[in-house]
Formats: C-alpha cells, sequence, structure tokens
C-alpha cells in the first residue's frame, strides 16, 4: 500500500539535514556600482535616446516637448509634454537609474510628485516588477531606456540569480526522480503550515487561528506580517458581535487608515459618504481601540499593485468576516472536493464599495474588481484551508497535489532558475501544479538562501545523487501523489 501523506516529507527531512550536516560556513559581500544619476539625466534631457519609446506595458510613448530641467525640489523635469498611445498629456518626467528610487527617495508618499506623467530608468530588478504610484496612489507609466549604447561600454546591471550547480546533476535525474524531490518537499512545506497552525490554534482558538491565517494571505507577501497584527488586535469573535458597519469602522481605524480630517480628501461622493460612515461609529471606540503611535501598523506599498492596496486588503478582510459562518465548516467538517467548496464561497466575498474602489479616497472604478482574485484564492487554498483540514484529514493530500499553478512571482523564478537553468521544458513540467511550486520554494529556501557561497560550496548538488537512494519505487511515487 501507498504511504500517506507526510511520509514523503520525512524522507525529504532526512535528505535536507544530511546536507546540512556537511555545509560550510561562508560569509561574502559587496555591492554592485551604479552609474550616475546626474549623468543620465543629462543624456535624456539631450535626446541622446530619442524621442520615441515603447513603455513597460507596450504602450506607445512619445516626447513631445522635454520641459525643463528643475534645479530645486521635486520631479526632475517640469512642464512636460508627453503623448502616450496617441492622447497628450502635461506634466513632469522623473528619471532615475534604478526604478526602485522612486521608492527609495521618498517620492511615493511626496505630493510634489503628483503631477509626474512618466517615470523614466535604465535598471530593474530581473526577477521582480516593481510600480511607479503617486502619493494619491496614482500608477505612472513607465520606460525602460537601453542598459547601455556602443559608447558607453558593459552594462553594470546584474541579474539576481544564476543557474546553480545542481542544474547538471537535476538534468541526470530522470522525470519521476525530480518529481519525488519535488513532492517530499512539497509535503514538507505543507506538514510545517498545518503544524504552526495547530499552534496558533492550541494558543488560541481554532477560528483565531484561521482568521489569522486568512489575513496573513489576503495581506500578500509585503503585508503578511501588518495583516496578521491587525488580526490579532481585532479578534473574529469581537467582529462577529459587532454590526456590520461598527466591524468595519474597527478594522479601518485599528489599521490606521482614519482620522478626523480623512472624509474631506475623498476624490468622489460615494467615497465621501463612505469614509463618514465608518469615521460615524470609529470616534465613539477609538480612545478604546486606537494604539499609540509608536504601536502603530507599519504597512507596505512598495511593489504593490494598485488592486492589492492595504486599504482593498482590510476591505476584503471585512468582506470575509461577513461570510465567516458559511466559511467555518471547511475546515471544521470533513468536506468533499474542498477546492470547489472553498472558491465557491470565496468567489462570492463581495462589498459594495470595495468592488469599485482601490483605497478609501480614489475614484471609482468604471470595471467591477473582484475582492480575491483567482491566484489569491489559490494560495489561500494552499496556505490556509488545506494545512488546517490536512491535519485532521491526511487524505485531502490527493485534492491538494491536483491544485493547478499560480502565476510565477520572483522567488519562484530564481527557484526555477537555479535548479533548471535555461530547461525551458523542465520548467514547465515541473511547475504545472501547485505542489510542485511549493516544492521548489522550499528547496530553494532551505538550500539556495542558506547559501553565501554564490553556489560555490553549497552540498546539494553533490548529494542529489543520494536521492535516489532515499527514492521508492516508481508504483509508490505515483501512490505518493495520489493518496
Amino acid at each position: 500500500m501507498s504511504p500517506p501523506f507526510p511520509v514523503a516529507a520525512g524522507r525529504y527531512e532526512a535528505f535536507r539535514h544530511r546536507i546540512w550536516s556537511l555545509a560550510r560556513l561562508v560569509v561574502c559581500g559587496g555591492e554592485r556600482p551604479f552609474r550616475d544619476e546626474l549623468d543620465l539625466q543629462a543624456q535624456w534631457f539631450g535626446g541622446e535616446f530619442g524621442r520615441v519609446f515603447t513603455g513597460t506595458e507596450n504602450e506607445k510613448i512619445e516626447i513631445v516637448q522635454f520641459g525643463h530641467w528643475n534645479r530645486g525640489a521635486g520631479p526632475d523635469f517640469t512642464e512636460v509634454a508627453v503623448r502616450i498611445n496617441g492622447e497628450l498629456r502635461r506634466g513632469a518626467v522623473e528619471v532615475d537609474v534604478d526604478v526602485r528610487n522612486w521608492e527609495r527617495h521618498g517620492h511615493l508618499i511626496n505630493p510634489d510628485f503628483n503631477e509626474v506623467v512618466l517615470h523614466v530608468f535604465t535598471d530593474q530588478p530581473a526577477m521582480n516588477r516593481f510600480f511607479t504610484q503617486t502619493e494619491d496612489h496614482r500608477n505612472i507609466h513607465q520606460l525602460l531606456l537601453p542598459q547601455f549604447t556602443g559608447l558607453e561600454g558593459r552594462p553594470d546591471f546584474l541579474p539576481e540569480a544564476f543557474p546553480g550547480r545542481c542544474v547538471a546533476p537535476l538534468s541526470r535525474m530522470s522525470d519521476a526522480e525530480v518529481d519525488s524531490l519535488l513532492v517530499a518537499a512539497a509535503q514538507h512545506r505543507l506538514r510545517r503550515k498545518s503544524e504552526r497552525l495547530r499552534v496558533m490554534v492550541d494558543s488560541t482558538s481554532g477560528e483565531q487561528a484561521m482568521f489569522q491565517a486568512f489575513a496573513e494571505a489576503l495581506g500578500f507577501r509585503q503585508n503578511k506580517t501588518a495583516m496578521a497584527i491587525l488580526a490579532q488586535r481585532c479578534p473574529v469573535r469581537s467582529l462577529l458581535a459587532m454590526d456590520k458597519g461598527e466591524r468595519e469602522a474597527r478594522l479601518f481605524g485599528a489599521a490606521g487608515f482614519l482620522d478626523p480630517g480623512f472624509c474631506d480628501t475623498a476624490a468622489a461622493d460615494d467615497a465621501r459618504a463612505y469614509l463618514r460612515q465608518l469615521w460615524d461609529h470609529w470616534w465613539k471606540m477609538r480612545d478604546s481601540v486606537e494604539p499609540s503611535p509608536r504601536r502603530a501598523i507599519n504597512w507596505r506599498y512598495d511593489g504593490t499593485r494598485p488592486l492589492n492596496h492595504p486599504q482593498r486588503r482590510v476591505g476584503a478582510l471585512a468582506g470575509l468576516v461577513d461570510h465567516w459562518e458559511q466559511l467555518r465548516p471547511i475546515w471544521e467538517e470533513n468536506v468533499n472536493n474542498l477546492e470547489k467548496r472553498a472558491n465557491k464561497l470565496l468567489k462570492e466575498l463581495s462589498h459594495p464599495f470595495w468592488e469599485h474602489h482601490y483605497t478609501l479616497s480614489s475614484e471609482p472604478s468604471p470595471a467591477a474588481l473582484r475582492l480575491v482574485g483567482k491566484d489569491r484564492l489559490r494560495d489561500i487554498l494552499g496556505n490556509v484551508i488545506f494545512p488546517g483540514a490536512i491535519g485532521l484529514e491526511p487524505s485531502y493530500w490527493g485534492e491538494y497535489a491536483a491544485l493547478g499553478r499560480v502565476d510565477s512571482n520572483q522567488k519562484l523564478r530564481r527557484a526555477t532558475l537555479r535548479l533548471f537553468g535555461s530547461d525551458s521544458q523542465r520548467q514547465k513540467l515541473f511547475t504545472r501544479y501547485y505542489h510542485q511550486q511549493q516544492g521548489l520554494l522550499q528547496i530553494y529556501e532551505d538550500f539556495c538562501l542558506e547559501d553565501a557561497s554564490d553556489c560555490r560550496n553549497c552540498p546539494f548538488p553533490e548529494q542529489l545523487t543520494q536521492w535516489r537512494g532515499l527514492s521508492p519505487s516508481p508504483a509508490a511515487l505515483a501512490g505518493e501523489r495520489n493518496v
């Protein structure tokens, strides 16, 4: 009989322990130099890059008027005219070496940069996309310039990940052997998440632990901790005892998103009305709930899509509480077809304001905005619902293993590049399912991120040959995937 979950996890843990016992500590450092920003701005203003470009979203960009070089504070070039997809726009242009300098230099929170219509840069991370947003949460068109011209020599850009030494030994392993490694790493990762929830349940309660886990999943990577703190400061049972208006005010107030003058900053009538409604409830509970400034939640806005703005995530959490009683049976009872049941309930999450707004003060969106997107649904299933359910019923592994993939992210792209190099066939083969992606992430975190020698001294590549000795028969491998 095939071994049930989490037998494969145990084999991975033994393999990992062996490799770690052979590792050597290596310290390395150093930073790569950046080109001079003033020189880049001079080249831009001098027209050395031309006037007609294609933006990062494939939009057609024409510089009609370069404007004036600003000698004081604010954007680099003012009184600029830019034609984007045929539409003439007037404003300012900011030119940076690195796209991340927009946030590093504080432009994200500086209202002086709200007039910027185009962000120009020559450098961006190899594995991640950064968006340029104004203080009033407007997305700015981006233009990535050529890295270098023939006169400038070699580019100073360095990729953030390289193919690792494990590419060669992995290429000599059969597909079944590689798959067994990913299945085992995925089971280990799933068991860790399940055990974390169990510890949280023991420390609080089952529904509060799940509420915090849901909040973390809604917060994405940037605001996972912030959302966890919010869930801790607003326990689900306390929220359920309130009416809808009170619980939303409690969440947004505790998050630090409400203040007396905020209603006047809203761009539209419906936003002002919603803020007044929140404030009418919040001021009554404010003194007993609001934390001191030193304890305020630290929200991150860098690299966040408008749809994932922290205020929208809190709105999604409010919608989750509204449907809480319908969600509870998913992890408290033995449910057939867990994915289908959870997807149906999560897709039904709705909110009349947050289905049409990016922030508390933004203009309404002409198109409806889903509170929880497809990939977020899949991550909630993989990071919250299945870890919660599988601790009680190991046979859910079969359903978990059948979960489809999610869109790639920075860490996953690095992991596939490290392990499979340029082998696009294997990259595709071993990222078809959610559990394969999770297995790749676990291996990347266990070995690539623990190694500080740029792969030279990592013992993982040499020890891959040992995996065959630990691997079960092909029939058992198939069983581990499907049990």
